[in-house]
């Protein structure tokens, strides 16, 4: 199984890398307004993190501004292939409550997705999901 290790990709609105324990974090930098293109990006680079396999993501939006309609679309991946096992998603503040609602209560998930507000309890929750699968070629 390959993947990156100590590698973090660094973009306009996210910051992305995977963990000794097979967790793939992106994390959304302070007060970011995030576009399709942003969303884009960020796809590419947690599949480029990936390196062909399957992981966990657990995406942090405590510091998230807003997030384009466009975005949200992307994200919900309803037209594309999920790319990971599972979605944990940090939040604190109301917007950031909004967008993971938006997530779990207008678009269904293509993969198992929850809401925390505690990193660690995110990181256990993720844990059952880390179990790396290669993509078909």
């Amino acid at each position: 199984m390959l993947h990156i290790k100590n590698k973090i990709i660094e973009l306009r609105t996210f910051k992305t890398w995977l963990d000794d324990n097979g967790i793939c974090h992106t994390v959304v930098k302070p007060n970011a307004d995030i576009e399709l293109q942003d969303a884009r990006e960020n796809t590419i680079a947690v599949k480029e993190i990936s390196t062909g396999s399957v992981y966990p993501l657990l995406v942090d939006l405590k510091a998230i501004h807003s997030i384009s309609k466009e975005a949200r679309d992307h994200f919900s991946m309803q037209k594309r292939s999920a790319g990971v096992s599972a979605i944990a998603m940090l939040i604190k503040s109301p917007v950031s409550r909004i967008i993971g609602n938006f997530f779990l209560g207008l678009s269904t998930p293509t993969v198992p997705t929850n809401l925390f507000t505690d990193r660690e309890k995110a990181i256990n929750w993720l844990k059952q999901f880390n179990q790396p699968v290669q993509k078909d070629q």
